[in-house]
């Protein structure tokens, strides 16, 4: 095993950069139908006026959840495909993603037993102090406290999940374990890493959303309609999720090529 302690990101910035700049033909349109519709799908779901109260109510407007999410993760497969495989087409990384899907519903299905396994003791901490203290608190608190960290740690030493996936067929509990094999002894710049990048993002969509909003409002105004702008803005802000999320899901999938090759000693290959 090759040592994993620099992880050489600037390099792999550099090429992701250089990826995203030799395939923006490819990358876009796989990018958009993975990340930017189900964004925009999302945005037109929810009711008009739990967005001006502020306040988001369930409703059937949920049920848009699943097939967005499932649009998301044929993404994160395409554009994993994308920068594994050297010359692939948008047909052939769509094909590997469609067949990858039942592994990847299968990781979901593991996400969705893990939430309910911590939510059943967490219910019953909050029950139990309620009843013997009168309200629910420092218990229950650091309860929840440690059910956040199980999960942003998993979610860390998850993230190359959708490369490890993509690369090569497994079923999901095979990909969860290569993909914390992988990340073994990388977690604290991997967790880095996944903060910057969240800071980064949230910061470029505010500022990139300003001007936007504003110019979606002057060609709202101009043709007549509120609703207009209100698409345009949607439109926009898929648009930038598309390109973040494709250029992340490439920077991760290359980061996971060094990772396997510092785990299994082979030469990095497209890169």
């Amino acid at each position: 095993m090759r040592d994993r302690t620099n992880l050489a990101l600037g390099a792999i910035w550099e090429e992701t950069v250089a990826f995203v700049r030799a395939e923006l033909s490819l990358l876009l349109p796989v990018a958009m139908l993975g990340f930017g519709l189900p964004t925009v799908v999302m945005l037109l779901a929810v009711p008009m006026e739990a967005t001006q109260v502020g306040m988001l109510k369930p409703g059937l407007w949920m049920l848009w959840f699943l097939p967005c999410g499932a649009l998301s993760m044929l993404g994160s497969l395409a554009v994993s495909a994308l920068a594994l495989r050297p010359g692939v087409s948008v047909r052939e990384s769509l094909g590997v993603a469609v067949s990858r899907m039942p592994s990847a519903l299968g990781l979901f299905l593991l996400y969705v037993g893990l939430q309910l396994a911590m939510a059943v003791p967490l219910g019953l901490i909050s029950v139990i102090e309620l009843k013997v203290a009168g309200q629910i608190g420092p218990v229950s608190m650091i309860a929840n406290l440690a059910c956040i960290a199980v999960t942003i740690w998993l979610f860390v030493r998850l993230m190359p999940i959708w490369a490890v996936l993509s690369d090569r067929p497994q079923r999901p509990w095979e990909a969860v374990r290569a993909a914390f094999r992988l990340t073994r002894g990388c977690y604290p710049k991997l967790l880095l890493l996944r903060v910057v990048m969240v800071f980064a993002s949230l910061l470029l969509m505010l500022v990139l959303l300003i001007p936007i909003g504003a110019i979606a409002q002057l060609i709202g105004t101009l043709a007549g309609g509120t609703s207009v702008s209100i698409i345009l803005s949607f439109v926009a802000t898929g648009a930038m999720v598309a390109v973040i999320g494709g250029i992340w899901t490439v920077f991760v999938a290359r980061l996971y090529r060094r990772l396997d090759a510092s785990v299994n000693g082979v030469p990095i290959s497209g890169m």
